[in-house]
């Protein structure tokens, strides 16, 4: 079975492909590397397992080639900045909107389904917590508003157009690879100053963090298992910790006794959503998902992946 990946270059592709590859499958990646990078394919490429091509969603031409006898298609390219998407709301359409739009012609026209990589700010600050998948849309960003819209084709294709289409609305997904975050924020912050740990806005922002294996694990049943009709899919640990409790799990865990966290308030940035909690009984129920790995272990590994990366922390322990 051959599978198309799209933002194969950033941070969950790589892991994905890696997975497909497992699986024994092959691995066509699709990636223009304006946020990702070749060198996060390259072992793959190297040895011949995987077919790159670099290409922007928004070119369709390309794309609908690029998906020629792929059985699946998983889509993880975007624009996934929330404050980038207020700084230029259109590009943010043309690539979250218009660039799924194209996935899905591909698909039509090659047989293809479709796992979409979603997210939790489609919700915007929701009512209910654990948040379940009915819950009413209402995004406070111009990411979430892009992410909805692309959320709304992937059903309507597969309503109006057979195209089987799966989504999942990932949750803050961290592990080895990360490059932006509460935890390698954090982590940097650390290293310049092993004393003094400053966290942005109130430091009481509490939301749900996945490692990056449980998501991988979630793209392959939700392929598998899901009726692929526009189904739409909470992947979260189904726990929520606040930026504190983070910041206290990693000093304790770096062995950093005596040093001062502290927030100096205020929010974090514009359309952050400060507080979410999924409800993941539908995945559990429907493909056989659930988390397997605890904020605590996953956040060992990638501090393990931080230090070799970015170095040791002054005074702090190796972690084995």
């Amino acid at each position: 079975m051959k599978v198309l990946v799209t933002g194969a270059a950033g941070f969950i592709g790589p892991h994905i492909v890696r997975r497909i590859l497992a699986d024994g499958n092959l691995v066509r990646a699709y990636d223009d590397l304006s946020a990702g990078a070749l060198h996060n394919l390259a072992p793959f490429i190297k040895t011949g397992a995987v077919e790159f091509i670099k290409g922007d969603i928004r070119d369709r031409d390309r794309l609908v080639e690029a998906a020629k006898n792929c059985e699946i298609i998983y889509h993880l390219a975007a624009q996934s900045s929330v404050p980038k998407s207020t700084e230029d709301p259109i590009s943010d359409m043309e690539i979250n909107i218009g660039g799924t739009l194209n996935v899905l012609e591909a698909a039509k026209q090659s047989e293809s389904r479709v796992i979409f990589a979603s997210s939790s700010v489609v919700y915007g600050k929701a009512s209910r917590m654990p948040t379940p998948e009915e819950e009413k849309l209402e995004p406070w960003s111009f990411y979430g508003a892009s992410k909805v819209a692309a959320e709304v084709y992937c059903r309507l294709y597969s309503e109006l157009f057979g195209v089987p289409t799966a989504i999942l609305r990932l949750f803050n997904i961290y592990g080895p690879g990360t490059n932006k975050g509460v935890m390698i924020d954090l982590y940097r912050k650390l290293l310049r100053d092993p004393k003094r740990l400053e966290l942005l806005g109130s430091g009481m922002q509490k939301k749900d963090y996945l490692y990056i294996d449980d998501a991988v694990e979630a793209f392959v049943l939700a392929a598998e298992r899901s009726p692929c009709k526009g189904d739409a899919y909470n992947i979260g640990l189904g726990k929520s910790y606040t930026v504190f409790e983070i910041a206290r799990m990693m000093v304790e865990e770096l062995g950093l006794g005596n040093i001062e966290i502290f927030a100096r308030g205020g929010t974090s940035w514009a359309g952050d959503i400060e507080v979410n909690l999924p409800s993941v009984i539908k995945a559990e129920l429907e493909i056989g998902w659930k988390a397997k790995i605890e904020l605590r272990e996953g956040l060992i590994n990638t501090m393990k992946w931080f230090e070799s990366q970015l170095g040791l922390i002054e005074g702090a322990k190796r972690l084995k």
